[in-house]
């Protein structure tokens, strides 16, 4: 049993300890009230400022800083040598370009991708070299295809000043124009003669660089491609346009033309089949970054050997023959202005789509039209010609496998291209 004096102490101990818990308790009331220390320890990272511009914003004021700029093109074309790599059924050859180009400056916007300041400078291509401002180191990228220079779609890669791209350039172009002009000939007499005149003409495009390869730019561009579609489609729907391939309905009543089988071509036609070999998404990211920053512009002045122009590169004869067999569309009379209106061209592609279909079902039958290949043989009639598709699918019923052994190799290239782009779902 504990003495009196043992319980006494006890209590006395038990006595402080509670006075003493009840004190700490009370400056930390009044000192750290409880709602403070939970503020403290829940206030969570500040988020980073947003950036109050974008790429879009810095493209159209930087088009104004390129408004009034005039630019120099010398008469005397310059040589210089460009290598090419192309491929043709997996062989890789490299061979030697000679180019003549005149001395020319062209006009360049540089954005801060820091501050967003824009600047604008004046650097000059003579033969393959790039000549640039005191104080900037500039160069012009060699594509996987042996491309440098290619007009006002170059790729220029900036590495100083630091944090800069460019965003815009001005590019001039000269061209022969023939004017009749009245004059008076050695007897006096007023004749109308042709007179050639050497004119410049500006181009303003935004080119493609890796700097600009960015998720905003790409969506964007896909974007794009499909809300042209769907116009070309609609305006198709409106016209009353109808289908020759199941006659008595209207086009966009043809569920086996699919709206994706028109969103692959320009991502088909805007590439280097050995670059697209190479990297797939790449390639169709890049078309998407120029389509999103240039929009209608883009590709508009893109014309090949063969006349074959725009976006999805039309010819002058296949677009005037759908152009007849399909009046009650309304295309654009003027080849070149059609070619370069993305959907007045993307409704020349839909009815040309239409037009080889009537003539896969008229050779092979209408159950064709239910074929899961139906869209390499669409795809493979646009890039060639329908003939070959015919005569690759008789190869095939003959059982002479992979139907696309009859194409031309460029066609060939082209199904590759789609396979991988729906394979690898980079639309």
């Amino acid at each position: 049993m504990m003495t009196s004096k043992f319980k006494f102490i006890v209590i006395v101990i038990f006595i402080v300890m509670s006075a003493s818990i009840a004190v700490f308790k009370f400056v930390q009331a009044q000192i750290l009230p409880s709602s403070k220390i939970i503020e403290y320890q829940s206030t969570p990272t500040p988020s980073p400022t947003p950036i109050p511009w974008t790429i879009f914003d810095k493209i159209s004021e930087g088009k104004k800083l390129l408004e009034h700029i005039a630019l120099f093109v010398g008469l005397k074309d310059i040589p210089y040598t460009e290598k090419r790599v192309s491929n043709s059924n997996g062989k890789i050859s490299i061979t030697d370009r000679t180019i003549k180009d005149p001395e020319r400056q062209i006009a360049l916007v540089l954005l801060n991708t820091q501050t967003g300041e824009l600047s604008k400078i004046i650097v000059t291509k003579r033969g393959g070299e790039l000549i640039v401002p005191e104080g900037y180191e500039i160069e012009v990228i060699e594509r996987a295809s042996g491309i440098r220079w290619n007009y006002w779609a170059t790729q220029y890669k900036v590495s100083r000043p630091e944090n800069t791209i460019v965003i815009l350039n001005k590019w001039p172009e000269p061209k022969n124009v023939t004017v009749r002009k009245v004059v008076t000939n050695s007897k006096g007499k007023k004749v109308t003669v042709n007179q050639t005149n050497r004119q410049i003409e500006y181009i303003t495009y935004s080119a493609y660089n890796d700097d600009l390869r960015r998720p905003e730019l790409v969506a964007k561009g896909g974007e794009y491609i499909k809300a042209t579609v769907e116009s070309a489609y609609q305006k198709l729907k409106e016209r009353n346009v109808q289908s020759r391939a199941l006659p008595g309905k209207n086009i966009s009543e043809v569920s086996q033309l699919k709206t994706t089988f028109f969103e692959k071509i320009p991502l088909m036609e805007q590439t280097d089949l050995g670059e697209f070999l190479l990297d797939a998404e790449h390639m169709t990211d890049r078309v998407k970054v120029v389509l999103a920053t240039n929009e209608i512009e883009a590709f508009a002045k893109t014309c090949n050997r063969v006349s074959a122009c725009g976006w999805i590169q039309f010819t002058p004869g296949t677009y005037s023959a759908i152009r007849k067999s399909y009046s009650k569309a309304r295309l654009e009379p003027d080849f070149v202005k059609g070619a370069a209106d993305h959907t007045n061209s993307m409704m020349a592609a839909i009815l040309l789509y239409d037009y080889n279909l009537s003539n896969l079902i008229k050779n092979h039958g209408i159950k064709i039209a239910d074929d899961p290949r139906l869209e390499e043989y669409l795809a493979a009639a646009y890039n060639g010609s329908p003939k070959w598709v015919d005569k690759s699918l008789k190869a095939v019923i003959a059982g002479a496998g992979d139907w696309i052994g009859h194409l031309k190799n460029e066609t060939k290239g082209f199904i590759a291209k789609l396979r991988l782009i729906r394979d690898n779902n980079l639309l």
